[in-house]
Parts: C-alpha cells; sequence; structure tokens
C-alpha cells in the first residue's frame, strides 16, 4: 500500500512512457532495488530504451490536376511511416502476381519507381466465385494484409495507392488511431516485412480522374485492357509530421545465484510501470492496477528475495527483477530487452510477469481469492506443474484458465511483456485478475486495490519462483507453442 500510493499518486502523472512521471516511477522502483541489495546490471539500475514519437497532422494526395482531401478522399495506412513521394502512377489492377493461377496483373507494366494504384481484394464475387482460391471463399491475396505490399516493393514501386469498396468503415476505424501519437522503438529493421508507403482511396476519388467509369467496368475490363503510362497521370503525395526522439528506461536488478553449476541460469520476475498518462482535459489516470499492482507486487518480491538472501538461502539460479517501461505503448521495453538482453537468451529459465493484479472483474465478484493464469502450459508443462503443486500446498486460491484457452477473443497471451520471452521459447505465467470498469479510465486508483488479494497473488509468484530457482533441473520446453506469430 505505501509503495501503491507513491506511485500511482497525482504526482506521477499517470507515468506515461517519455514523460516526466515515467522517470520519477523509475527512480523510485531504482531507489528499492538499490536499498533492497539488488545488483545492477551493466553498471546501473536502468537500460536505456530509445524511442521515436510521430504524430501525423496530415497531407496531400494529388493525381494529375486533381486535389484529393485528405480522409474525405483518402488515408494513410496505419502502421507504416510515409515519406513524401511522387512519381508516375500506374495502375495495376488488383496487385497480384500467383504463379499457381497463372495470374500476373503485373504483366508488362513497368512500376519501377512509380506509384502503384490498385482494388483491394482479388477478382471474383460470391456469385461466381474466385478464381484465385480452391475454397470458394476469397483467398490469401484478400486475407493477407503484407502480401501485395511486399510484391510491390520487391517491383520497385515507390509507394502504393489501394482503392477499396470498404474506405468509409475503414477510414472511421483507421481516424483515431491516425491521430495519436504513434511511439515505437528507434532502430532500423531489416527483414521484417517493408515499409513501402501506402494509403487507401475511396472509389470515387479514383475515378475522378480515371478512364475508368466504375470499378465494376474495371473488373469486367482488366486485365484485357491495361492503362499505358501515359494514361494515367502524375501522382504526388506530401505528408505532415512531427517526429521526437525520447529515452526512457527499462528498470533492472540482480540477485546472483548461490550454486556455480546453475548461477548462470536466470530466473526473471516482471511487471511494466508505466500508464496512459493524462488526457486533454486534465484528468490524470493513475493505474494503480494497471500495472501499479504488479509494479508493488515485483518490488515486494526483491524484499522477499534479498532478505532470504541476507538470510543465508540465497537462490541456487540468479534472479532478475525487471519494471518494464513501454508496454502501454506497444510492449516496447520488453522487446527491447529480448533484442537487448543482459544475458543470453538461452539461460533465461522462465519468465512470471505480474499485470493487474489487484482487483476483481464481474466474473468474481462475490470471490476475490482467484487469478487469471496465461500461458502457464504452452511450453512447459513443468512450470505449469510448479505452480499447481506451489498453489495447492500454500496458497489455495482458485486459478483461473479462462484467458488461456487458444481460441481466447481477448488474445492476453499477446497484450503483456511475457509475450516476448514466450516468442524466444521462453516458459511464462502472466498473472492477472482481469479487466473492470476502471481500466484505462481515471477511477483506477489506489484506494481501490484489494490489498490482501494482492498478497496472497505475490506469495504464490514468490514461492513458484523459489521452487524454479532451487529445483535441480531446468525446465523442460516440452510444449508446442501454437499460436500464430502475428499477436
Amino acid at each position: 500500500s505505501d509503495h501503491l500510493y507513491v506511485l500511482a499518486a497525482d504526482s506521477m502523472e499517470g507515468r506515461e512512457t517519455g514523460k516526466e512521471g515515467q522517470r520519477k516511477a523509475a527512480a523510485y522502483i531504482a531507489a528499492h532495488f538499490e536499498a533492497s541489495g539488488l545488483d545492477p546490471i551493466q553498471g546501473s539500475y536502468f537500460q536505456e530504451v530509445p524511442l521515436k514519437v510521430t504524430q501525423l497532422k496530415g497531407g496531400v494526395l494529388s493525381l494529375g490536376q486533381e486535389i484529393l482531401i485528405y480522409k474525405d478522399d483518402w488515408v494513410p495506412y496505419p502502421g507504416i511511416e510515409i515519406s513524401d513521394v511522387e512519381g508516375e502512377a500506374v495502375f495495376v489492377g488488383f496487385g497480384i502476381q500467383d504463379d499457381q493461377y497463372s495470374w500476373d496483373d503485373y504483366e508488362g507494366l513497368d512500376v519501377q519507381g512509380k506509384v502503384v494504384i490498385m482494388l483491394a481484394g482479388e477478382p471474383g464475387n460470391e456469385k461466381k466465385g474466385y478464381p484465385l482460391s480452391e475454397t470458394g471463399e476469397p483467398g490469401r491475396w484478400s486475407k493477407d494484409r503484407s502480401a501485395k505490399r511486399e510484391l510491390a516493393d520487391s517491383l520497385g514501386a515507390s509507394a502504393m495507392v489501394i482503392v477499396t469498396e470498404q474506405y468509409e468503415t475503414m477510414k472511421s476505424r483507421f481516424i483515431p488511431w491516425l491521430s495519436r501519437e504513434r511511439m515505437r522503438l528507434d532502430v532500423e529493421r531489416e527483414g521484417e516485412g517493408t515499409d513501402l508507403p501506402t494509403v487507401l482511396m475511396s472509389p470515387a476519388a479514383m475515378l475522378r480522374s480515371s478512364p475508368w467509369k466504375s470499378l465494376e467496368d474495371i473488373r469486367k475490363k482488366w486485365p484485357k485492357r491495361k492503362l499505358k503510362g501515359t494514361d494515367w497521370p502524375f501522382c504526388r503525395l506530401a505528408i505532415a509530421r512531427v517526429d521526437e526522439r525520447v529515452m526512457a528506461a527499462n528498470v533492472w536488478g540482480f540477485l546472483p545465484g548461490s550454486d556455480s553449476t546453475l548461477a548462470d541460469e536466470v530466473v526473471v520476475l516482471t511487471s511494466h510501470y508505466d500508464h496512459v498518462g493524462v488526457d486533454s482535459e486534465g484528468l490524470i489516470y493513475n493505474g494503480a492496477d494497471d500495472d501499479g499492482s504488479g509494479t508493488v507486487s515485483l518490488l515486494e518480491n526483491v524484499q522477499a528475495w534479498t532478505e532470504a538472501h541476507k538470510a543465508g538461502k540465497a537462490p541456487r539460479r540468479s534472479m532478475l527483477f525487471m519494471a518494464f517501461v513501454g508496454e502501454e505503448k506497444g510492449l516496447l521495453g520488453s522487446e527491447w530487452y529480448s533484442d537487448h538482453p543482459a544475458f543470453p537468451l538461452e539461460q533465461h529459465v522462465c519468465d512470471l510477469n505480474m499485470d493487474m493484479v489487484g482487483r476483481v472483474d464481474e466474473a468474481h465478484a462475490d470471490d476475490d481469492r482467484y487469478i487469471y493464469l496465461i500461458g502457464s502450459d504452452k511450453l512447459s508443462s513443468e512450470l505449469h506443474d510448479i505452480s499447481e503443486a506451489v498453489n495447492t500446498d500454500h496458497i489455495g486460491i482458485e486459478l483461473d484458465y479462462t484467458f488461456n484457452a487458444p481460441d481466447d477473443p481477448n488474445r492476453f497471451y499477446y497484450r503483456s511483456d511475457h509475450y516476448n520471452f514466450a516468442k524466444h521459447n521462453i516458459p511464462v505465467i502472466f498473472y492477472f485478475s482481469g479487466v473492470h470498469e476502471d481500466y484505462h479510465g481515471p477511477g483506477d486508483t489506489p484506494d481501490k486495490i484489494l490489498y490482501t488479494k494482492m498478497a496472497e497473488i505475490g506469495r504464490l509468484v514468490f514461492l513458484t519462483s523459489w521452487e524454479v530457482a532451487n529445483r535441480d533441473g531446468k525446465l523442460t520446453v516440452d510444449q508446442v507453442n501454437d499460436f500464430p506469430s502475428d499477436r
């Protein structure tokens, strides 16, 4: 409670990543790590995480003399950092090359350095079927969001315009996302798809500067009649965007193992300490449960482990304690750590991650002695068995696996920092008490936390980590993680 009333105080300004409140929270956590006796790592309790903040302010897209209006006629495709582009435009039908079905929209067309304009989806319809699919349903060219973009990029296109009859629906989904600040790791990535500038356009906007009469006209005549390069006007795309680079930090501390044969193996306990900050009206989102509850549970586990160490009960394996930044921005801090680990990833035994462990959801309104466990059996059946045994022998709360189901529509397995360990085949357990009415709202305050419940969960985490850290054998990874890699 003492810790949480500090971390979730108004003075922390919602602990938004990259802001002053986040830095204050990091300093508080690091001071506790140091006072408890954890060792710094690489000379510091902070692992710096470089970030880039981008906000789209607007833009201009023109086809020949036709000026197309931002939002009314076109919007950038979310998640792609668009730069200014200009050049000849080429219409490429559906933008598909498919050897299996002998279909090539690019045949006879030179798109090197040009803007390609294409229809969304693929040839066919529900009535007549889809010629590029054997199932009678739309195939991969409709379902794979990156396939057309990667193809256009490989053929040398400078940008891509997708014309879709679903423009109004998609625009309504994209606009709120596009208007927000976007934060990502400030790092150049190679071999992870394409960053080809891509926009969505309404059919009406495209047809105003086109010799085609309608999309149906295109479907009937394409690909028998392909436009020549001289038939299409010059295209120009200009984007107004503000970029800022900021430095945030994960907070880490280390407790070395006492067994020389096992000390290279590392058991990891984690939480995220950032939250969503202050809204446009000045309301502070304190984030007491999300994830102040997990963070103070991490601090209590640090104290328990360091007191055990001082009492001559040091762990056989080493312990790594980490409070991650940037979880609310897309698991950024844990992604950075998994790409820049303090120790080789193969030395990490497991990650026990606490995120929102201080409240109850509607399904457990009458009994707060429960916790959702997610991921415990996905990679290591031994970790799952240890967790069950510890709870049976020492804690006795309900272990609810509802959100552990592979078809869980909430996809919580992908939505907290443990995921960046699991994707490297490091066993995980995600401890989570569920979503409540104050989730990501100004009402998530420390007076609503169930501290006795939170203490029980903290003990469950401690005793589970105790068993893993002191057992003879390293956890066996004996399960196949059958979740798709794209979260």
